[in-house]
Parts: C-alpha cells; structure tokens; sequence
C-alpha cells in the first residue's frame, strides 16, 4: 500500500494478491488478479492457491469455447472462496476474448470509453486526510470517500470536515465498512447535516448479516445506502434488490465475477435500484477488467476503481489509461489489455 490503509476493520500496510494465469494451446494467455481484503481476512494468498489447485486439473484439455461451464463448475466447487474464483473467471474470459480477436470491453458491449472514479480516504488524523484530500482536488478528483470508523463519532466528523475544508469542491462519500449500529449510522447523517457536509453517499453502515437494519438506514435517511458487505455474493444482492434493501449495490468481480455481475446488474435495473463499482486493492491487473466491465455494460451511477492509486502496481500493459479521476479504455487491445 502506499499509504496504510486504515478502516473499521483494521489497518494493513501490504496486500497479498494472487495472479492468475490461463494459457490456451495455441499460445494465447489471459490474466487475472486476486486480492486479499480486511472484510476477508480467511481470502488469504495461500489459501486462494490451495483453493484454485483444487480445480486445475479439470481446467487442463477444455476448449475455451465452453468457459461458461467451466465457470459455473468452479463457482459449484471452491465458491467459498469467491475472489479465487472471480479471478480464474476473469482469467478465462480475458483468454477466451483473445482468442476471438476481439476486447473483454467489447464483448461486454462497448457502450462507454471513460469513467470518473472517486479516490478512497482512509480513516486517517484529521490532518493527514486533509493533506491528501487537497492533493486529490489539484488533480481532479470531485468524489471522495471518506472510511470512517464508528469508534467515535466525534473523531469521524473532524475528519470529514477537514477533508471538506481541503477540497471544498468535492462530494463526500463515506464507507463505514460496517461501523455503526442503524442508529448511529442515522445519528452520524444526522450530524453532517448539521455541520451541512456534502455527504451524497452512505455505505455499508451496519453489520453485514444486519439487513434490517441496513434498510431502516436507509429509510430514515436521504442519501443513497449503499450494500457492499451485506451484498457478498450473487443471492445475497438478490436478495437486498427483492426486498428494497438499499438504494445501491456495490459490484466487486472479488465477490461475483464477471458473469455474476452481469446477473446482479439485469437484476438491479429491472429494479430500479442503482449500481456501484468498487474494487478491493488490486494492482492494474485486476482492475483492467472491473474497467472492462464498467465501461462496456455503462451499468455504473458511482464508480469506485482506485485500487492502482492505492497500491504499488507492476509494470505491465493495461487496458486503460489514468488521467487524474478520469479512466479511460485502451480501445484497439484484446481480451482486458493486461500484457507483460
């Protein structure tokens, strides 16, 4: 990490992530990223390899052309471990869009070049938040998301406020990463409105198993909720767009892959309910295929793909660009660009 990453969940100075290599017979290689998170702390690097060694051996002799079993099999046998699987899928995917000569963004359907992404703030001192929030700004950045804690809300208010201070222009978005109770997750709305912050966005501020809660947050409050724990895998999201849970899910390939994205989000806009698109802390790697997704479904009312700001990425061809908040897809690549 570049910095510590600090949130309700913990702090951690270095992510341990998992590249995943697919090479098809006549040569051709897809690429994808796993990435251990503090929302999973058992997503460890060794137990992601002991869960893929579980199934390579069925993988080896299958023609790509049949990835959508391929895919589903390995949901059904190691789906526990969900950020294994999201980046064999999109290992799978990247080699499949290649061998067909065509992008994973266009085989998504093509239907944006760029996003304008947030930049996360971790649950820093006041002034440090501070610093980096004013630096944010000179780049571009109008959205930032700010990690409070629950610990003392007192403390997390001083620390948007400084962040409002440093980069008056931007809208706060805060992640709880479930710190609060619903109470005093309607307490701490309340309190920014009061000190007339411009939070637009609220999520996860409750225990993930606490779907009740979550929606009475929701209720009582006149921002956007956004599930992002609570909607830890495909039924799960389901289940929060059937009974109006939260006014926003949070897709994450780390938690659906790419395919079951796609179901969340056929299931979400025939809802009515909106989309978000985060990310754990992966490197370019992982992300040039939440960017496939993002830009080629055009699903996403908030995006949230800052991971490669976050953390010390290798050197290596991407599929997209970086210009301050601004991401833009590399158009004339194959598969999701990632090349040595």
């Amino acid at each position: 990490m570049r910095q510590p990453f600090v949130t309700a969940l913990g702090q951690k100075r270095m992510s341990r992530n998992l590249l995943v290599t697919i090479r098809l017979a006549d040569g051709t290689t897809g690429y994808g990223e796993a990435s251990a998170s503090l929302a999973w702390p058992e997503e460890t690097q060794a137990a992601m390899t002991r869960a893929l060694r579980q199934i390579i051996n069925p993988l080896i002799g299958t023609e790509i052309r049949h990835f959508h079993r391929l895919i589903a099999e390995s949901w059904e046998r190691i789906g526990r471990h969900p950020t294994a699987v999201g980046a064999l899928e999109c290992a799978l995917l990247d080699a499949f869009t290649r061998s067909r000569r065509t992008s994973l963004w266009r085989w998504l359907g093509g239907r944006r070049r760029s996003v304008t992404t947030s930049l996360t703030i971790s649950a820093w001192p006041a002034d440090q938040a501070a610093r980096v929030a004013r630096t944010a700004e000179r780049h571009g950045f109008r959205r930032l998301k700010i990690k409070v804690t629950g610990a003392d809300l007192q403390e997390d208010i001083q620390r948007l406020l400084a962040v409002h201070k440093a980069a008056p222009k931007a809208a706060l978005w805060v992640d709880a990463n479930q710190g609060f109770t619903a109470r005093e997750a309607i307490r701490f709305v309340s309190m920014t409105r009061h000190q007339r912050l411009p939070v637009r966005l609220l999520e996860q501020p409750v225990h993930r198993s606490d779907l009740d809660g979550l929606a009475e947050v929701q209720r009582r409050v006149e921002i956007p909720v956004v599930a992002d724990e609570s909607a830890r895998t495909i039924a799960d999201a389901v289940r929060i767009i059937r009974h109006r849970k939260a006014a926003v899910i949070n897709i994450k390939l780390a938690k659906s892959g790419l395919l079951g994205a796609l179901e969340i989000i056929r299931k979400a806009k025939k809802a009515g309910v909106r989309l978000m698109i985060g990310c754990m802390a992966e490197s370019v790697i992982g992300l040039s295929s939440s960017m496939a997704l993002a830009c080629g479904t055009g699903a996403f009312d908030f995006v949230d793909l800052d991971s490669h700001l976050l953390v010390t990425s290798p050197r290596c061809t991407t599929g997209f660009s970086t210009e301050g908040a601004r991401l833009t897809i590399v158009t004339n690549h194959l598969g999701n660009g990632v090349s040595p």
